[in-house]
């Protein structure tokens, strides 16, 4: 009886032993064949696939304010700020003063000098160009991108003690136009370019006193990078 009992506890031992066995058999196939598809992967789709994710990532704005909201709809912020200007200029019956354009560089926002910024000869800010400039230097604070402040001016020629020439009253708006962003707006300094240009880049042809008034102007261009600063001008 007693050699018998023995018997049994010797092949129940056995039988566990091999039903261990079989179960880290069964492991090792199943890491393996994991292992095997992982190794196996189509080259041709995961390129395609990388490619298609580096495209995705680099059509996102270059100035880095791309937000992509609940609908997967990227939002460029400069785009949002130059459409709540647009609003702004119209609801304040500004929009004849100051124009919004998009140009290669990236967004332009033109102020008239005559009756906004600047007496005619003159390139002290007038209080009414408060109200704008405030207005700009919020669009500017909402993105980080550089800036270019270009004054121009039309083609009949001032000669000023202040102003020898149409050059110095172009710099000279373009300079006070930055002052005010850095001082007032708040736009750090280290952003902003300014620059004039005299009458060698007017909007359009400098044949009648309607015309002048719309080449008498200072243009704010946000710029889409730091290179286009020094790349680009105006027209």
């Amino acid at each position: 009886m007693t050699r018998a009992r023995r018997s049994t506890r010797r092949h129940e031992s056995i039988d566990r032993w091999l039903i261990t066995y079989a179960d880290m058999i069964t492991l090792l196939v199943a890491l393996f064949i994991m292992l095997y598809s992982m190794s196996a992967v189509n080259q041709e789709k995961f390129g395609a696939l990388a490619q298609s994710m580096r495209r995705e990532f680099q059509a996102l704005p270059e100035h880095q304010g791309g937000k992509i909201i609940g609908t997967g709809q990227i939002v460029d912020p400069l785009e949002q700020q130059a459409s709540q200007l647009q609003q702004f200029l119209q609801q304040s019956g500004l929009q004849t003063q100051v124009r919004v354009r998009h140009e290669e560089r990236g967004l332009v926002i033109s102020l008239l000098s005559d009756g906004t910024l600047f007496d005619l000869g003159s390139a002290d800010l007038k209080p009414s160009a408060r109200q704008v400039l405030d207005r700009v230097a919020q669009v500017l604070r909402a993105v980080p991108n550089p800036v270019l402040i270009e004054g121009h001016t039309d083609n009949l020629p001032i000669r000023t003690a202040q102003y020898p020439s149409n050059w110095e009253l172009s710099a000279a708006r373009a300079a006070r136009v930055l002052r005010y962003l850095v001082q007032k707006g708040g736009i750090p300094a280290y952003r902003l370019i300014a620059v004039g240009y005299a009458d060698t880049r007017p909007l359009v042809p400098n044949d009648s006193p309607a015309n002048r008034a719309q080449n008498r102007r200072v243009d704010i261009a946000v710029l889409k990078t730091s290179q286009n600063a020094l790349r680009f001008g105006s027209r």
